[in-house]
């Protein structure tokens, strides 16, 4: 998705002398000249600027990323490389700007501050808020960067924009002088780094456990969100009456699948294996590189999309497919993180005009529903949500059992039209906690909107990338190792009321399993028994040269499913070079959608797959 440094914004005016980042200071607050200073003051300074765990430091930035040594060494190393190539006379200015974008090949792509990591923090200060005799490193940068844009006012107002943050306006962001402090300390190496924040030992090996995951998924088995959906009779989308999930997605018009098996077709025959089926949704009319979710149902789904503009979203209704109507794509004031509650009745995006905001999805069923702007009165806005968030629902008798919001440290995921060649090295610390929001509604049913009554913060040392449950019992996060990911972390979350509506819950946490395997961030399913992630394949993932050697050019994801009940971990899709399946999810009945983007035909599509059903009828949960 989006910044390894921070969250993108989707605000930016050019020429406005803006502060950027994650200080409590968004104006300059005087002379900044670091070359008397000794290298432990100027670490300190940096340090406290950027939120690292040195006196005085500031939070801000705290609350998206881990500010420790992997991180920052990271950051440095992308700032470094972006320095390489902007200042590389012998490509082109067009070049240099396509680099930055997160598809070299697409002028329409938005940027990815990931590439250009410290550079980032002052992307946004023009010449006319930079002195050259007080801030000259800031100043060259903003020349260099001008030099770059000469010429192309739009690309660089969607670079500015693109590059913004943090994302929450309430965050004041960094002034030159303070952008000026890190990046002299920076350029100097990084001096007294270790010394100022040493590195606890990282885990380094990884064990599977499935014994109580098993025994949660058995347990929760009658009660889950699958469950109550199918006792509330909530129709699936492209399903028929007989409730056999495997029959779903077979409609026919003029004798002709509406929704095509893969096998049937050139591009995609490869992608189902293992007896499983792969149906092709929908052709995407938009470029996305942020992740998609889907409503329960799975009738409407919704991605952040490339592209200038306020409606920076889009939300794909499936519906008209079965009629044969056009197709319907509901624009949206927002940017990126969509996720839909599990009971059908509400969805959630970032980057909106209110931060995070809550509507109810009869919004989205109204067919005169052709842009959402997230103040309508189905809209409520969501305090303080961070980034990279996923939500959970209290199993209760009525619309409006409780909700719940976790997020934590992430590893921003916005692969191209290529795949990486690694999944993303997460640097999470000792320090990484899962932020837990409790929301309580504010009326009788989900159109009255919601509102964040608590906030609660528990350690989850070395563990990000963090996903929800759809009954906010489980909380499933990536392990950061040695310069790799250690498999999955899956955590009890057990919420306990309390007679106080300000704090109405209590919560404990504690392990209950591993999953062993490779992936970016995963999802459950809502019977509680599967993870499945997407997994950037490496020369690891094949058994000779020769077989690597196709995808080692063009890159590919694939996706990766765990059953809790068997111990099982297997790999679902087969993907061809230059294809790439991204961010899997389930809807209620167990079909995991997702989005491939292929950039031999350089089109996007939303799939569906039945995997997780064809093992279920396999070995039923007992």
């Amino acid at each position: 998705m989006r910044s390894s440094l921070f969250a993108l914004s989707a605000f930016a005016i050019i020429g406005a002398s803006l502060g950027l980042a994650c200080s409590a200071s968004s104006g300059d607050d005087g002379e900044t000249s670091e070359a008397a200073v000794t290298d432990d003051e100027l670490a300190k300074k940096a340090l406290a600027i950027l939120g690292g765990k040195v006196e005085g430091a500031q939070q801000q930035c705290q609350r998206c990323h881990d500010v420790n040594q992997a991180t920052l060494k990271k950051w440095a190393d992308d700032y470094k490389k972006a320095m390489e190539v902007l200042k590389d006379d012998s490509k082109t200015a067009d070049e240099r700007i396509s680099w930055m974008r997160r598809d070299v090949s697409n002028e329409g792509s938005t940027f990815s501050p990931s590439k250009i990591g410290f550079l980032a923090a002052g992307a946004h200060l023009g010449g006319a808020s930079v002195s050259q005799e007080r801030h000259p490193t800031t100043y060259e940068h903003s020349q260099v960067l001008k030099k770059v844009f000469e010429g192309k006012a739009d690309a660089y107002s969607h670079f500015r924009r693109d590059t913004l943050m943090p994302v929450e306006p309430e965050y004041d962001r960094l002034s030159p002088s303070e952008y000026e402090t890190i990046m002299q300390w920076v350029d100097k190496g990084m001096p007294k780094l270790a010394e100022m924040i040493p590195e606890e030992p990282r885990p380094t090996t990884c064990a599977d456990d499935f014994t109580q995951l098993r025994a949660h998924a058995i347990e929760i088995k009658n009660k889950s969100w699958e469950s109550q959906n199918i006792d509330a009779r909530v129709p699936m989308f492209a399903c028929d009456a007989s409730d056999a999930s495997l029959n779903c997605f077979t409609q026919k018009r003029d004798g002709k699948d509406i929704f095509p098996s893969g096998a049937t077709l050139d591009y995609a025959k490869s992608w189902a294996i293992n007896n499983s089926t792969v149906r092709i949704v929908r052709e995407l009319q938009y470029k996305s590189y942020f992740w998609m979710r889907t409503s329960a149902d799975g009738r409407f789904v919704a991605n952040g999309v490339s592209g200038g503009g306020e409606d920076r979203a889009a939300i794909a209704d499936l519906a008209p497919a079965l009629t044969g109507g056009a197709p319907r794509d509901i624009w949206a004031s927002a940017s990126y993180d969509p996720d839909f509650w599990p009971d059908n009745k509400g969805f959630m995006f970032q980057g909106t005009s209110n931060g995070a905001t809550f509507c109810a999805q009869s919004l989205l069923e109204n067919p005169a529903t052709t842009r959402v702007s997230f103040n309508e009165a189905q809209c409520s806005k969501l305090n303080s949500v961070g980034l990279y968030q996923s939500v959970g629902q209290r199993i209760g008798d009525n619309s409006i059992a409780d909700h719940f919001v976790v997020n934590g440290k992430f590893a921003s995921d916005d692969p191209g039209r290529t795949a990486r060649t690694q999944d993303l090295v997460p640097t999470f610390g000792p320090d990484a906690k899962a932020i837990i929001r409790v929301m309580l509604a504010r009326g009788n049913d989900a159109e009255a909107g919601y509102e964040v009554v608590q906030s609660v913060e528990m350690p989850t040392p070395f563990e990000g990338d963090i996903m929800m449950s759809r009954s906010a019992t489980l909380l499933g996060a990536r392990v950061a190792g040695e310069g790799k990911g250690l498999g999955y972390s899956i955590r009890k979350l057990s919420p306990v009321s309390t007679d106080n509506p300000r704090e109405p819950y209590r919560f404990s946490l504690k392990p209950v399993g591993r999953v062993c395997m490779g992936g970016n961030k995963a999802n459950f399913s809502f019977d509680e028994r599967f993870l499945v992630t997407h997994h950037y394949t490496s020369r690891d993932d094949f058994d000779s040269d020769e077989a690597y050697a196709p995808y080692k050019e063009k890159g590919t994801a694939d996706l990766f499913l765990a059953d809790f009940v068997t111990g099982k971990k297997v790999k679902i899709t087969n993907m061809m070079p230059g294809q790439i399946a991204l961010f899997p999810h389930f809807r209620s009945d167990g079909w995991i959608f997702f989005l491939v983007r292929d950039a031999n035909l350089q089109k996007d599509f939303i799939a569906v797959s039945d995997a997780a059903l064809r093992m279920e009828k396999e070995t039923p949960t007992p």
